[in-house]
């Protein structure tokens, strides 16, 4: 067994999270509207309140996607109220980023691409637990830089490809990533391409 955790993108409903099985994790986009947390990618566009999600969350890791400024403290209230643990936070800015750690939180996720450097992945270790690792255009990680944030103590969670409009790098990335001993902790993808990917990552 790889020990690959699957996270479902973009499962912005309840009913869509009924559809995942208990195993994988869940991707979500949280931000404002009045006085409401919604649950929505799309800025300017209603969504379903998104206490009710959390609370019939029974599932494995959550990423929380964070689309609105200063929503986090607002999110940590509903994660503690119905017991959810097993997180992180994606796309908070700087300095929220920095109040979280300030409060001791590390659940949340640096990014790492070709466009964003490892030199700011590395003045957060210790800090946040994940990095997130995007491939705009190419798989920006090689097998001695995955050994580096691994012994820094980092998790590591794999933007499959197809999020970035390209599903037939999959099985080139896939292969790639076994050829070259690369497991990464968490990959996060659409819930109809797990299989492919545990054709290689079991």
């Amino acid at each position: 067994m790889s020990n690959v955790h699957y996270i479902a993108h973009r499962i912005n409903t309840l009913s869509g999270l009924a559809e995942v099985p208990h195993e994988f994790g869940v991707e979500i986009d949280l931000r404002d509207r009045g006085e409401r947390l919604i649950l929505q990618h799309d800025p300017f566009t209603d969504g379903e309140d998104a206490e009710p999600f959390f609370a019939g969350y029974k599932h494995g890791t959550l990423i929380l996607n964070v689309k609105s400024e200063r929503i986090e403290f607002k999110i940590l209230e509903l994660l503690q109220k119905y017991k959810i643990e097993n997180y992180f936070f994606l796309d908070s800015s700087f300095p929220m980023l920095y109040q979280l750690v300030q409060r001791g939180e590390t659940r949340s996720a640096v990014r790492f691409s070709e466009y964003e450097s490892i030199d700011t992945v590395m003045k957060l270790e210790g800090l946040v637990e994940w990095v997130w690792v995007d491939c705009f255009s190419f798989l920006p990680i090689s097998k001695d830089l995955y050994s580096h944030l691994k012994n820094c103590g980092f998790k590591l969670c794999l933007v499959s490809p197809e999020l970035q409009g390209r599903p037939d790098d999959i099985p080139l990335y896939r292969d790639k990533l076994k050829e070259d001993g690369i497991v990464f902790d968490a990959i996060c993808t659409k819930i109809y391409n797990i299989p492919k990917w545990r054709e290689a990552f079991p």
